[in-house]
């Protein structure tokens, strides 16, 4: 059973993973445009796993514990990257139902005049990498007792 610490320790930890998987997915598409050469337009794909990494980013590091066994470390951080993936994936088709001719592109992002929604899959990124870092950090404070 959990204690309201753990639970405190869950909650608290997933509202950080939320909040800075919005900021690091944003972080990451910024810098994806400014490394890339000026004429390269790239592909949609490349665009939705950029967001999603870099949400899952901050969704490993808010369930982040450095004085843990590396291969809990090294479980942890695939189950972000996960949920970053698979998150901004369900976020770009959700965003495609919703927006299927794209949206009026005022900062000219993937250098076109139309492109489609970035801020879905962004958030679905945050969201499904906290979900699945919280359930595998809700687990070992269950299991093991990890705070």
């Amino acid at each position: 059973m959990l204690s309201a610490e753990y639970l405190f320790a869950i909650g608290l930890r997933s509202g950080l993973a939320l909040l800075f998987g919005v900021l690091f997915g944003i972080a990451a598409l910024v810098l994806f445009f400014f490394v890339l050469p000026g004429l390269y337009t790239p592909p949609m794909w490349m665009l939705v796993f950029v967001t999603g990494a870099g949400s899952s980013v901050a969704g490993f590091l808010a369930y982040f514990k450095p004085e843990t066994n590396w291969k809990i470390v090294a479980t942890g951080f695939l189950f972000a990257m996960g949920g970053g993936v698979i998150g901004a994936w369900f976020g770009y088709f959700w965003a495609q139902a919703f927006y299927p001719d794209g949206v009026r592109n005022v900062l000219l992002v993937a250098r076109s005049v139309r492109s489609p929604a970035i801020m879905p899959f962004i958030t679905w990124a945050s969201i499904f990498t906290t979900v699945l870092g919280g359930v595998y950090y809700g687990f070992r404070a269950w299991r093991y007792h990890e705070v």
